[in-house]
């Protein structure tokens, strides 16, 4: 089964940029809710206002700039600071104040970003974090530290008043985001304008956005998730309100609070809860739609969710960050047997211009068993440093794809069931990680060999990993100097000293052995 899906005959992918879909959104709901954080909600024409003035701002000195780092974490500066650097037809590059300033660093200069809008909590930690940068101008709601007070520029509504957004063409970057690289190095992931209006096109409907629809911002903005909350309500016209990582905890509470319609997180949360049996019989009743997306959707854990929301749908949708956000979806339907299920929701079919082929063990392709590959709208061009392009495209019948490294098995009824990764890339907590990466970092703090795996856990995948050196280090020394480098959900559970490592016939270090043991040591925890 091929599962190829085409654009219908006229449909052309639109050239619309990012912030035109926001733009819908203020002609259908111009003095509605825009945004929610807390108890203090912007209305489309506040958050345009001082979009417009911000990008104004970034770009008074020295013309528009290429790419504006957004240095906030869920504060107004994250949400507005994305706009502003639309309008200012700059790329987004999205940074968390939360990760180690040393990897912001690392992340601001790779995307070459000549401005900076910054929180309260990444203007705090900017020095560090531009050092060596071609930074002209930061928008910060504060004076900023040290010698940098004469990078700070101030919005004013009269030079908004005349601004006008540089134009674009449709394969223009709209935004930049980082996700784990296996060689120790982030990969720069960029994502045009028109790969999310395809995006956009095709998920619009699935949603069915209104005016008064309110959508849950779980995610952090540098996780891409969280642009399938903000961008379809934004286009709509709808509330995007953002929650705390408490709030997410109990969305029982919040759902009824902030009268949420539309739920977006990732199957870890709703499986915490599960486990935990914090939610009641209808207890979210209000939701209309559950959207689930980053790892593998438990059919229990589904069924779970439904009851406690049973007015509503559940989408499970799937695709790594090069295919602009989700690139297939799957409605859970409850009255389907478990049976016709199996273990895991499946992951449907591809979105409305993208096809999708089978890759066999042999490097053919196949219908039944293989690696996901897609092409399409979708598709980004290649990564920020081409280097790391190898391996990563299929050239097929002319046409050029992108391998994902998930297994899947195509089923006539329900689309593609995910079976797993084929390489070293899995998912904690829904946030994509390159186990390469997490033991280079260790190997480096630690100047000794190590391995690392993701091994299960009844919380989810965890990561488990073992320095391997002839002295017992300071194993929590070594996880304190980790995270200067690497973010919180990269660092490993458990870290474990070996003298020596297992070796294989070939005298090679017995990676298998060591992760069946890491597994069992992890489940041994687990009981206690």
């Amino acid at each position: 089964m091929g599962h190829r899906h085409r654009l219908p005959a006229g449909h052309a992918v639109t050239g619309k940029p990012l912030e035109g879909w926001f733009q819908d959104g203020l002609a259908l709901n111009p003095h509605g809710p825009a945004l929610r954080i807390l108890d203090r909600s912007w209305t489309y024409t506040e958050v345009d206002r001082t979009a417009r003035s911000w990008a104004a701002a970034l770009s008074a000195r020295h013309g528009p700039p290429r790419s504006v780092a957004v240095l906030a974490a869920k504060t107004p500066e994250a949400y507005i600071g994305l706009l502003a650097a639309l309008y200012a037809g700059a790329t987004a590059v999205p940074l968390n104040p939360e990760n180690p300033p040393a990897r912001n660093g690392a992340v601001l200069r790779a995307a070459g970003c000549e401005a900076v809008v910054a929180d309260p909590a990444g203007a705090a930690g900017l020095a560090e974090v531009i050092a060596g940068a071609a930074v002209h101008s930061v928008l910060a709601p504060e004076e900023l530290p040290g010698a940098l007070p004469s990078l700070r520029v101030t919005p004013n509504d009269a030079e908004a008043a005349g601004f006008v957004t540089p134009p674009r063409a449709p394969d223009d970057i709209a935004y930049t985001l980082f996700t784990s690289g296996s060689t120790g190095t982030p990969k720069g992931v960029p994502i045009s304008h028109a790969n999310v209006s395809s995006f956009l096109r095709s998920s619009l409907p699935r949603y069915g956005v209104r005016t008064d629809d309110c959508f849950s911002q779980v995610h952090e903005t540098t996780f891409d998730l969280a642009l399938a909350d903000i961008f379809p309500a934004w286009a709509g016209g709808a509330c995007v309100c953002v929650l705390s990582r408490l709030q997410a905890l109990d969305p029982a509470r919040w759902v009824r609070r902030y009268g949420l319609t539309v739920w977006h997180s990732t199957p870890s949360l709703a499986r915490g809860l599960q486990r935990k049996r914090l939610l009641a019989p209808g207890s979210l009743a209000g939701l209309r739609q559950s959207v689930f997306a980053g790892e593998a959707l438990m059919t229990d854990t589904a069924r779970y969710w439904q009851r406690a929301a049973p007015d509503g749908v559940i989408d499970n949708i799937y695709g790594p960050t090069e295919l602009t956000i989700a690139c297939s979806a799957f409605r859970f339907d409850p009255a389907v047997p478990d049976a016709q299920y199996g273990a895991t929701v499946p992951i449907g079919t591809p979105n409305d211009g993208m096809e999708a082929i089978l890759l066999g063990a042999d490097g053919e392709t196949t219908s039944g068993l293989g690696e996901l590959c897609l092409t399409g709208g979708q598709m980004f061009a290649g990564y920020l440093d081409p280097a790391q392009n190898e391996g990563r495209f299929l050239q097929r019948a002319g046409r050029r794809w992108y391998r994902t490294g998930d297994q899947v098995r195509a089923d006539d009824a329900v689309g593609f069931v995910h079976l797993g990764r084929g390489d070293s890339q899995v998912k904690i907590n829904g946030y994509r990680v390159e186990v390469g990466e997490v033991e280079a970092a260790l190997r480096e703090v630690s100047g000794a060999d190590a391995a690392t795996f993701a091994v299960d856990a009844p919380s989810g995948a965890v990561l488990a990993a073992y320095v391997l050196c002839d002295a017992e280090p300071d194993l929590k020394a070594l996880v304190e100097q980790m995270a200067t480098r690497l973010p919180a959900y990269m660092l490993p559970r458990y870290v474990w000293w070996r003298p020596e490592a297992p070796l294989n016939a070939h005298g090679k270090t017995d990676r298998n052995r060591l992760r069946e043991e890491a597994a069992r040591e992890v489940a041994d925890r687990a009981q206690f």
